[in-house]
């Protein structure tokens, strides 16, 4: 069975736009070649969108739907899936965070895991009660932290509050740690870490950690939620989450002042 036949067009509404994208294509009799010439991309893909390892733009998709006079079919799938609640939304953010130019997080309670020491992580995991995924779950957030090695690695722009770092998780020694990393990663060319202090009060972060990336000049963020995140493919809510990482930022400390905080707190846990 192919990746394509395997897909179950009732489980998510990316399924069945994947789904469907094969079914109207083979309905017309045409090749994979031939769709690919009507939306000026590769057949590869189409064969990808069809598989369901990339998601199509909605720009394609609106010209699917004028060649095929669908009536808007595609355009509407594909609003709907954006907005709706994908079970393999995580799934889709690792590939995303693993082609990133650019990624932009807060986090507001907790070091982001693309920066987290595995001591932190597993005890972080362990204090959520997720006792039997401490070590595959730690060793996959060590695996993605790979993308920071890469011959071209991401800008990576992160704001923390200052709770992030009084938190304790794990004990002093693997606060130590973590708040070493913090400061030697915030010391590489394309990375910037900044602290939101205390004293700013209430921002737009406090609703939630998220993350904004940028691939292929493409803007794709993820929202949290209490018990699953949420992909944002496109629109106002992406825009919309842009200009609160702006708002944080503004209330942030600058670069030299926020490595100096930093490193005040892990006077106090060696």
């Amino acid at each position: 069975m192919s990746v394509r036949e395997s897909i179950d067009p009732a489980s998510s509404l990316w399924a069945w736009l994947a789904f469907d994208l094969w079914f109207y294509r083979t309905q017309r009799g045409l090749s994979l070649a031939q769709t690919a010439m009507i939306v000026h991309v590769t057949r590869a893909t189409v064969s990808n969108w069809e598989a369901g390892r990339l998601r199509p733009r909605d720009t394609y998709l609106k010209c699917l739907d004028q060649a095929w006079n669908t009536g808007g079919h595609f355009e509407r799938l594909h609003m709907f899936a954006c907005g709706g609640h994908d079970p393999d939304w995580f799934k889709q953010y690792l590939q995303y965070e693993a082609a990133a130019d650019v990624i932009k997080m807060y986090h507001g309670k907790t070091v982001p895991a693309l920066a987290q020491t595995k001591a932190y992580a597993e005890a972080l995991l362990k204090a959520a009660g997720r006792v039997d995924e401490v070590e595959a779950e730690a060793k996959a957030r060590m695996k993605r932290q790979e993308v920071l090695r890469r011959k071209q690695p991401p800008y990576l722009w992160i704001l923390i509050d200052q709770e992030v770092l009084d938190n304790v998780v794990g004990g002093r020694d693997v606060m130590a740690e973590q708040l070493r990393y913090l400061i030697e990663l915030s010391d590489t060319d394309r990375v910037c870490i900044r602290v939101v202090p205390r004293t700013s009060g209430w921002h737009p972060g406090h609703d939630g950690h998220f993350q904004v990336m940028t691939i292929n000049g493409r803007d794709v963020s993820y929202a949290v939620a209490q018990v699953a995140g949420r992909l944002i493919e496109a629109g106002d809510e992406s825009a919309l989450l842009e200009v609160r990482f702006d708002q944080i930022g503004a209330l942030a400390l600058p670069r030299p002042g926020s490595q100096e905080l930093m490193d005040q707190t892990l006077r106090k846990y060696e």
